[in-house]
Formats: structure tokens, C-alpha cells, sequence
């Protein structure tokens, strides 16, 4: 495989009604260390201010190239759309309520670069709240490379990859799920290959406010109606992934009310240490001119 030295990095962001969120996931591209990327926006049919934040970041920055669809057709949809008009050489995720560390792009490259051989890269992610405090961290339990097969549990944490372009668009979203896509897109692009897991912490995802009693059961029934999709590609372990998840809707049913969604999201990882919750402010401070950290006086 022919390596580039300066790949041109595709970031893909689906959007529907994120105008309170979407400025900071923006602005953390605006400070990356790495420079050559360009961010692919699909807005889903959002009602809200977005198409005018978005608009003013075309303004603001050629690297924004915005895709607006007329209604909102879910999550796998928007994706796939965002897939069809990505261009360059890697591709990475950034969704609208999240955001980078300024070398989340630059350190996965690098690997892309020193290594052909792996054709994903994923990284640490840190859960934090509306007051932005870091809570929780996971996805670097493991790290180092890997070689994925497909009844597989991945070790790594989806929205953070990186992937290569290339092979990337030879692989379908399935437009009829609504949770579970990019874990299901990924599991199929993956299959067979080799994926590496940085041991870094470089990607902050808003968690703890955004999770919710519906959104678990939902996400739990797209992952039971992924099961039926798998059977064509490994019927046994279709079955049995169905069996698992219908254990795991149930336990949702009875005990979520019970454990609550801060015991849920905890148990997901293990509590950041005041390290990691330092430099995370210090992250914030850089985009303190966009939005206001509540906890911590930094405007």
C-alpha cells in the first residue's frame, strides 16, 4: 500500500437539532495540530439554529463542506450520505455533541503513516457532563494491534477510529438501523484486518446528560434488529449475539430504574484521574471563547 506522508483526513459529522453542542465539536477541528482535513457535515433535517452555525463555519473555513437533507431520515442514513461525499485518504468521526484533543487527529495519522498494515485506528474516550466535568474514561484497556474477526467483540470504541478512505467506501451503513451503525458498519469494515488502539486519551464525548431510560431500550432494540442483518454473514453467531442482547433488553427493563444512569455510564469505564481531568479543563480553556464551561471560571 502507498503511504502519503500528509493524507488528506475526511472528518464525518451527522447533525440533527445541535445547535447548543455543535460550535465546540467545530471549533476543537479549528485547533488541531494537524491541519490537512476537512469535515463533511450532514444536517439531517434539523429544525432548530444549526443550518445558520453551520453557515457561518462555510464562512468561516473552506474545509467545511455542509450536505442538507430536507428531513430528518436517522443516524445510519446520514452517515452513509456523509460516506458518499467524503473525499482524501483516512477517515475519522466527530459527532456534533462531542469533541477532539488537539492531537487526536495528528497521533492517529502517524500510525496510519508507520504502520499499512492496520486499517483502524481508535484511541481513549472521556465521558464528561453539562457542567463539563470529566467523569468516566475507557477504550485503552487494551492497547497496541490487533487482528479483528467478526464474531469478534471489538476492543475498540467506534466513534474514535480512523479508517482508510479507500476501503472505507467499499462498505455500506445499513440505512435501517438507528443506534448501533457505526458498530455495525465497522465490525463489517474491520472483518479480517488488522486495527491498532492508541493509548491515549483523545477524544471527549458528552454522556452522562444525553443518556436516558428510552435511548438504552432503544439502542438495545437496534442492536437486536443488527442481529437479524448478521445472519447472512455468520448465522451461529448471529443467533447467539441475538440470545445476549435480548438477556441485556431484559435486565434494562427491570434493573435500569434501579441502578440508575450514572451507576450505567460508570460501570462503562473507570473514573478519570485528576490528570486526565486537568488536561481536559486545559482543553476546554482552548475553547473557551465558543462556549461556557459552568464548573470552572475559565471565561
Amino acid at each position: 500500500m502507498k503511504q502519503i506522508n500528509n493524507p488528506l483526513v475526511c472528518v464525518l459529522m451527522p447533525v440533527y437539532n445541535g445547535q447548543t453542542t455543535i460550535k465546540l465539536a467545530l471549533d476543537s477541528l479549528l485547533i488541531q495540530s494537524y491541519k490537512n482535513w476537512i469535515c463533511v457535515i450532514v444536517n439531517d433535517g434539523s429544525t432548530d439554529n444549526t443550518p445558520e452555525i453551520l453557515k457561518s463555519y462555510i464562512k468561516k473555513d473552506k474545509r467545511f463542506i455542509i450536505v442538507n437533507l430536507e428531513k430528518n431520515k436517522g443516524r445510519g442514513n446520514a452517515r452513509q450520505i456523509a460516506l458518499e461525499n467524503a473525499t482524501g485518504d483516512l477517515l475519522t468521526y466527530l459527532d456534533a455533541d462531542d469533541f477532539f484533543h488537539p492531537d487526536k487527529i495528528k497521533n492517529q495519522v502517524q500510525i496510519m503513516i508507520n504502520h499499512p498494515d492496520i486499517y483502524l485506528v481508535s484511541c481513549g474516550l472521556g465521558s464528561f457532563d453539562a457542567n463539563y466535568t470529566l467523569k468516566v474514561v475507557r477504550g485503552f484497556k487494551f492497547s497496541g494491534s490487533f487482528h479483528f474477526l467478526f464474531k469478534d467483540k471489538p476492543k475498540f470504541i467506534p466513534v474514535t477510529s480512523m479508517l482508510r478512505l479507500k476501503e472505507a467506501q467499499m462498505v455500506k451503513y445499513n440505512s435501517k438501523l438507528d443506534g448501533p451503525e457505526d458498530t455495525d458498519y465497522l465490525t463489517r469494515y474491520v472483518a479480517d484486518r488488522k486495527y491498532y488502539i492508541l493509548n491515549d486519551l483523545l477524544y471527549y464525548y458528552r454522556e452522562f446528560d444525553t443518556l436516558s431510560y428510552h435511548k438504552v431500550i432503544y439502542y438495545t432494540l437496534n442492536n437486536l434488529k443488527r442481529a437479524t442483518f448478521m445472519f447472512t454473514i455468520n448465522k451461529m453467531f448471529s443467533v447467539k449475539f441475538f440470545l445476549i442482547e435480548s438477556c441485556r433488553l431484559l435486565a434494562y427493563i427491570l434493573f435500569y430504574p434501579l441502578i440508575g444512569k450514572k451507576n450505567l455510564v460508570n460501570r462503562r469505564g473507570k473514573p478519570a484521574s485528576n490528570d486526565q481531568k486537568k488536561e481536559f479543563i486545559l482543553n476546554c480553556e482552548k475553547l473557551a471563547a465558543v462556549i461556557k464551561i459552568k464548573n470552572h471560571d475559565i471565561l
